[in-house]
């Protein structure tokens, strides 16, 4: 299960790249959370359910013209999956390019998102589910 919930989060990462929220939140649970609070930019908080998760990310995406997720790295540990992201956007507006790489930690039950939660360095996100580099 554990390489399929690998695939499924790269899902998630290509349809966000290409601005397909409904098909990124296919692969969520109804009750969802979505952990940003650590976020040092804009949209710091936590997102619980569809509804949030979809607005948080309609208004990240309607700040950029272009906005591009590439998976660097994963580690996959059985319910959990750690993503290491390059994020690339060029704002709307602005035009200013902006790129950003952390690890982002899934967990899944069953081929369903029930969590991510945004880290700012690696073994932060290792140390949450108890692992180490």
């Amino acid at each position: 299960m554990s390489r399929e919930n690998v695939e499924i989060v790269r899902g998630i990462y290509r349809a966000l790249s290409r601005g397909d929220i409904d098909a990124a939140l296919d692969a969520g649970a109804s009750d969802m959370v979505h952990d940003w609070s650590r976020s040092i930019g804009p949209y710091q908080g936590i997102y619980r359910g569809r509804e949030e998760v979809r607005a948080f990310w309609q208004t990240f995406q309607e700040a950029a013209d272009e906005l591009s997720f590439d998976v660097e790295q994963t580690i996959d540990d059985g319910p959990h999956v750690l993503a290491i992201v390059r994020v690339s956007m060029r704002g709307r507006g602005s035009g200013a390019q902006a790129i950003a790489r952390g690890p982002h930690l899934w967990t899944l039950r069953e081929g369903k998102v029930l969590s991510f939660t945004l880290f700012q360095n690696k073994n932060e996100a290792l140390e949450a589910v108890g692992l180490r580099e």
